[in-house]
Order: C-alpha cells, then sequence, then structure tokens
C-alpha cells in the first residue's frame, strides 16, 4: 500500500487549526508488523487487554480480511500508545503485519473521549441494507440462537455478526416471523417472545395454527378459559395486575406450552406453569445459582425451556462455543475481505475545521448509515458549547473527497454522523482529522469493539461501577429525571462529576458486599450510598445496615418492605425500577425515623 501522509492544515482548502495542539499533529498510513507491535506496546498508557476483540480481530487479519478504515493507532507527544490496545495484541496473535493509519502527537489528556460514540451494532448494518424490522430480527436471531446451542439463561453466550449472517441467509422465515409478531401488537405475549414463537411454529409447518393462536391472544380474543389462549391471556392478566409482569423467558415458555396445546386442541382444566430447571446446581437460600460456572456444568440445555411440537431447529444456528471467536465467514465478512483485496491505497488523513454550513453540505453523503441517537448528538452539542470538545485523532470518514465531490464518484459518509449533526445542532465549528478514500466496505467495521470506559488515574475502583454511579449523581446535580432512557453525561461531564463528587467512591467496597449486590447492581448502590450518606449520614447508616443484614426490623420499617419486595423480585427489576424502589423506601424511612424520634420526645416530655 502507498504511504500516504498528512498534518494539520496540510490541505488549502482546511481552515487554519485553533489550537496550538492541533498543528502538531500527523497522520500516516503505515504498515504495522508483530515485532513492531510488541515494541509499541511496551509504551501503553492501558494496557488494558479486551480478548474477544483481540481475537476478533486476528481473525480478520489472518484471513486477509483486515480493512483500513481510518480508525487510527493513537500516540501520545511522547510517543506512548494510548488507543489501538486490541489492534495491536492481535496483530501479535496473528503473527501478520496490518496497515493502519498512526496519529501522532496527540494529547494524552483526550484518552477519556476516545470511542465514546455508541458501539455499533449488527443492527445497524442490517438498517443500512434495508433489512425490515431490523431490531426486532436481531433480538430474534440471538434468543433463537442461544436456544439452539443451549446456553438459554445458563450463559451469555457471544454471538458474532459472521454467525448472524449465516443464519439470517440460511432462514428466511425470519423476516416473515417478525412481521406477524409486528401485526399482532396489543398480545398478551411479550414482544420479544413473540416473533420466537411465530419462528418456531412456521419451522414446525404450523403457520395457519399460528395466526389463531396469535389472534386469540390478542385484543380480540373471543376464546374461553378452558382454551390455551384463555388460561395464557388470565394468567398474564394477573400477574400483570399484581405487579409481577413475566420475564420474557418465561412469557416465552408458558407460550410454547399453551400454543402446542392450541394445535392438538386440548381443553385446559389448570394453569401452565414452568420453572428454570437448574439440574444439580447449588442454590444459595433465594434458591438462585451461587455460581455461573456451575450453571453452566450442571444445569440442563435453556434451562429446561420447552419447544414447540415438531420444531426442527435453526440452521446455521450451532456453533462451537468453546471457541474465542466464531468461524470466518458469511456476508459481512466476505464484503470486508473484498474491501481489503480491492483497496488501491488512496487513504488520506488531514485536519479541517467543519462549520455548520459545511457539515450542513455534507449531509447529502450521509446514505445507508444507522439511525440516528438524539441522545448522543446532544451530548457532543453540551460539550462543544461548554468548552469541553477535545481533538482526539479520530477521523470523520468518506469513501472518497466531501470536498471535490463529482456527480459520477459521490463520497459517502462512512463515520460520523453525530459528530456532524452536532456541529450544527451547537451552531459552532470544531476541529478534527477527515479521513477520505476509505474503502466502502469498511462501514460494518467502525466500532464494533467494546466502548472505552473512563478511567481516572491511580482509581482502585472498578472504573465501570465508578462511571455508572457518576452519572446518575450527573442527572441529579442537573435536575434530570435518574430512570428513563436519553440525558447521558459525556465522558468529560462524567469526569468532571467525579471531580465534585470525590467521596462517591467510598460506597464502591459496601456496593459489592453480598447483602447490598442482592438488591441492586453495583453502579446504582454505590450512588444510593453516597445518596443517603450526603442527605443523613445517622439514619443512612442506619438504613443501609438495615437493608444489608435485615436484623431487628420492625414490622412497620420501611426497610422491612424494601427487603421483602427486593427479594421477592429478585433479577426481576430493571436499574431504574430498583433505583425507584430504593429512592422511595429511604423517603419513607426518614419519615418513620422522625416520627418515631418525635414519639420519643412526647414520652420523654411527659416523664419530666
Amino acid at each position: 500500500m502507498k504511504m500516504v501522509k498528512g498534518t494539520a492544515g496540510a490541505d488549502h482548502r482546511a481552515a487554519a487549526p485553533t489550537t496550538k495542539e492541533a498543528a502538531r499533529l500527523t497522520f500516516d498510513v503505515e504498515e504495522i508488523t508483530p515485532e513492531r507491535a510488541s515494541r509499541l506496546l511496551e509504551s501503553a498508557v492501558n494496557p488494558a487487554e479486551d480478548k474477544k476483540a483481540i481475537s476478533t480481530y486476528a481473525q480478520a487479519m489472518t484471513n486477509g480480511a483486515w480493512i483500513l478504515n481510518g480508525q487510527p493507532i493513537i500516540l501520545d507527544e511522547a510517543g506512548r500508545v494510548i488507543d489501538g490496545i486490541q489492534r495491536l495484541n492481535a496483530c501479535i496473535k496473528a503473527g501478520v503485519p496490518f496497515q493502519t493509519i498512526v496519529a501522532r502527537n496527540v494529547r494524552a489528556d483526550t484518552l477519556h473521549t476516545i470511542d465514546q460514540h455508541r458501539r455499533r451494532s449488527y443492527q445497524g448494518v442490517l438498517e443500512s441494507r434495508g433489512v425490515r424490522n431490523a431490531g426486532k430480527v436481531v433480538r430474534t436471531m440471538s434468543k433463537l440462537i442461544r436456544i439452539e446451542n443451549g446456553s438459554l439463561g445458563r450463559e451469555n453466550l457471544p454471538i458474532s455478526w459472521s454467525r448472524y449472517d449465516r443464519v439470517l441467509s440460511a432462514n428466511p422465515e425470519l423476516e416473515d416471523a417478525c412481521d406477524i409478531a409486528e401485526t399482532t401488537r396489543g398480545s398478551r405475549l411479550h414482544s420479544t417472545a413473540r416473533p420466537v414463537l411465530a419462528y418456531m411454529a412456521i419451522r414446525a409447518g404450523l403457520r395457519a395454527e399460528l395466526l389463531t393462536f396469535l389472534r386469540e391472544i390478542g385484543p380480540d380474543r373471543t376464546s374461553g378459559l378452558d382454551t390455551p389462549a384463555g388460561m395464557f391471556c388470565m394468567q398474564v392478566s394477573v400477574l400483570e395486575q399484581n405487579g409481577l409482569p413475566l420475564p420474557v423467558d418465561n412469557a416465552l415458555a408458558l407460550s410454547i406450552l399453551a400454543f402446542n396445546d392450541h394445535v392438538s386442541g386440548r381443553k385446559i382444566t389448570q394453569h401452565y406453569a414452568w420453572k428454570e430447571d437448574y439440574g444439580t446446581t447449588p442454590l444459595d437460600e433465594n434458591g438462585q445459582p451461587v455460581s455461573r460456572a456451575a450453571l453452566r456444568e450442571q444445569a440442563p440445555a435453556n434451562l429446561g425451556l420447552p419447544l414447540v411440537d415438531g420444531y426442527p431447529g435453526l440452521r446455521e444456528g450451532r456453533f462451537d462455543t468453546s471457541q474465542a471467536t466464531d468461524a470466518f465467514g458469511g456476508q459481512t465478512d466476505e464484503e470486508i475481505l473484498k474491501g481489503a483485496q480491492a483497496d488501491e491505497g488512496r487513504e488520506r488523513v488531514r485536519m479541517m475545521t467543519v462549520t455548520p454550513e459545511l457539515a450542513r453540505e455534507w449531509m447529502q453523503f450521509n446514505s445507508g448509515n444507522r439511525k440516528v441517537q438524539k441522545n448522543h448528538i446532544d451530548v457532543i452539542k453540551r460539550d462543544i458549547l461548554n468548552g469541553n470538545w477535545m481533538l482526539n485523532a479520530q477521523p470523520i470518514c468518506f469513501t472518497g473527497d466531501p470536498m471535490a465531490a463529482a456527480n459520477d464518484d459521490t463520497p459517502r459518509l462512512l463515520n460520523g454522523q453525530h459528530r456532524l449533526h452536532a456541529i450544527i445542532a451547537a451552531d459552532a465549528p470544531i476541529e478534527v482529522p477527515i479521513a477520505t478514500g476509505i474503502p466502502e466496505e469498511a462501514f460494518a467495521t467502525f466500532d464494533t469493539h467494546a466502548k472505552r470506559t473512563v478511567r481516572r488515574a491511580g482509581n482502585r475502583v472498578d472504573d465501570r461501577v465508578l462511571a455508572a454511579a457518576a452519572k446518575l449523581q450527573w442527572k441529579e446535580d442537573n435536575n434530570l429525571p435518574l430512570t428513563g432512557s436519553g440525558n447521558s453525561p459525556s465522558a468529560t461531564e462524567i469526569l468532571a462529576t467525579l471531580e465534585r463528587h470525590p467521596d462517591i467512591s467510598k460506597g464502591f467496597a459496601r456496593s459489592r458486599r453480598r447483602g447490598m449486590t442482592e438488591i441492586g447492581s453495583s453502579g446504582v448502590m454505590t450512588y444510593f450510598i453516597y445518596r443517603v450518606m450526603r442527605e443523613h449520614a445517622a439514619m443512612g447508616e442506619e438504613f443501609l445496615d438495615g437493608i444489608e443484614y435485615g436484623a431487628n426490623l420492625d414490622k412497620d420499617n420501611p426497610i422491612l418492605s424494601l427487603r421483602n419486595i427486593a427479594k421477592g423480585r429478585r433479577g426481576g427489576l430493571s436499574r431504574g425500577e430498583t433505583l425507584t424502589m430504593l429512592i422511595e423506601h429511604w423517603d419513607a424511612f426518614r419519615e418513620w425515623k422522625s416520627q418515631q424520634q418525635s414519639s420519643t420526645k412526647k414520652k420523654q416530655l411527659k416523664l419530666v
């Protein structure tokens, strides 16, 4: 590949650099050998390894499918690697060199801003291909692949895009099943479970029976309680009225049992029941497995989930789950391989100040991209307007040059649409690297690794937990709802929140103790512990001891109610629901405690 060099402001059409640091940045397309990768890793600022990402990248390199997608190996002013750790490790693992852009002289304090964008999903790839109901198709495949491999409920089986490609190509019934699920809204069956049942029924040759069953568990049902559909609907209704909605897998299991009876024409005299079968897995006092490892080894496939009678299975769904990566192949892999082989070496990177006007002009090249996330745009917009935008050497990538677009060679925007939208929303320019000449097939390779965790130098607390707690504190500081989607802070705002609230990490150790983990996740509990200790240290300590140990609680103590609810719905509450429950009971406890103290004072006054 031809060596291509670029520096900040090197193009006469680019605006002059606005910062001293930007003027020193350089970009080179270089070959990284395994030996050179080893030397670079010796200077890595954060050498933490993501084994899954390394294996995936190494597989692509070994198969000749590594594609130069514009995302650089980033070195700081001292020549230390601050981004690209997984790619360098993959090069060593594969034992073959690879071509990449190398960015130098990037400020080390921008590390926390790298890879903060939303991780690109396989759903985004399907959306770019025009697949209907892309999100539902992916969720249905995920559930069916896990069922096919017996891992449902037993382990969080990683599924590669290659496997999704194979399954989607081999099972045209998937889109049919998702279409049917979309047209049966208002059903008593959960929207995630519905297309799974539909696919199994279609594969079993029971499409007509499926349609009648779905109609009878919908809003226009006519069947009585002695029918499978009627009994299923009654059970779901009763549970929902009592605030105990069925988890997805339980709903799927009951619907399968009811559908099998519907097909056979059985009359029903008792309710349906299904409970996860843990086999010989040791359980704790709450009836939950003591460890994931024991569950994987000793529980039956899919924890005993029933299947539709006559269901022959998912074509191409089974694979060797013991391997670090799935076999190479499928449409996405083939497209990337084709792009790597056809790459003409036209890649170039240069710095540009992108104005709102220029961003609007470039949006005409944004075709077939993933759905825009408004919250992510808002995050970048706030950083721009608050002076927190940091140049971190990650380019906005195009197939051609957007500044020299011709009718017969219209460039496509491959990566960076959220930054362009944010520039328009903020109505302010920012300086960013622009990569051109990137192969079209590189689209599916962006942001496939895990999102970078905000890290603090010298911090001994789990960074992911601390970031989760800081997000909640940021919402509180900005008078935003603590629960629900949207309104997420940027990496810079998370760090600023931690600086304003240095004591938030003090709750981490306690959040990991067993009595606390039974109530909520460490991120939620770390924030909550900090909150109650700020609001009333003495009462807070008593409240936290109560929910952790549960000793000597009066029957009207709100802590007792909290513990009963949490244990009764263990694993069935979302993080938002858990946090709401904690805050409501904390407020109730303080009021109850104040009433107790007031009553005690009155008694003392009477004695006097």
